[in-house]
């Protein structure tokens, strides 16, 4: 019983919860049925939000993009890292395991950090020129802004990483 990716009931509890909690408030604020259901709503909407990322992150903090999904990706995040690798490349394979963690670490609403597959996926390294792997495009309002070829230090990594999180979002 899924409905858009997420339990029902966990729609249905989640929405009781803010309708009781609002309702508390309201009848505190005397607001009117309108404004209180707005309210209850506004939060529903961003309860689900949460819910939605929280799902995401979980399943899997570093998800293949592949032509299917990537103008979904780049439309919907405004920084996006992405991990360009290969089934058969070790340094890759290794590097993978250190941007997995800085992703996990650095996980937000509005950041994404995807992996393609140049085999799999060669329309979307061939779009981005990706001559090289590893390599990590960073993207912010869907332009590339700066890219990393090769290995770097996990430490070294995730400053780069914050450090655009932190210029764009804050």
């Amino acid at each position: 019983m899924l409905e858009e990716g997420r339990p029902a009931v966990f729609k249905r509890v989640s929405f009781n919860i803010l309708y009781r909690a609002v309702y508390m408030v309201s009848g505190v604020r005397g607001m009117s049925h309108d404004e209180f259901m707005e309210i209850a709503s506004t939060l529903s909407k961003k309860l689900m939000e949460r819910g939605d990322f929280i799902m995401r992150v979980s399943l899997d903090p570093v998800p293949e993009v592949n032509r299917h999904n990537i103008d979904k990706v780049l439309e919907e995040n405004k920084v996006v890292f992405l991990f360009f690798t290969a089934e058969w490349c070790g340094p890759c394979i290794s590097f993978l395991q250190t941007f997995r963690e800085v992703a996990i670490k650095a996980q937000k609403p509005g950041v994404y950090f995807g992996r393609v597959d140049v085999d799999r996926s060669y329309t979307i390294a061939d779009r981005y020129s990706i001559n090289h792997i590893p390599s990590i495009l960073i993207i912010v309002d869907k332009r590339v802004v700066d890219s990393i070829v090769g290995s770097m230090s996990r430490d070294s990594l995730e400053a780069k990483v914050r450090g655009y999180i932190d210029k764009y979002l804050g």
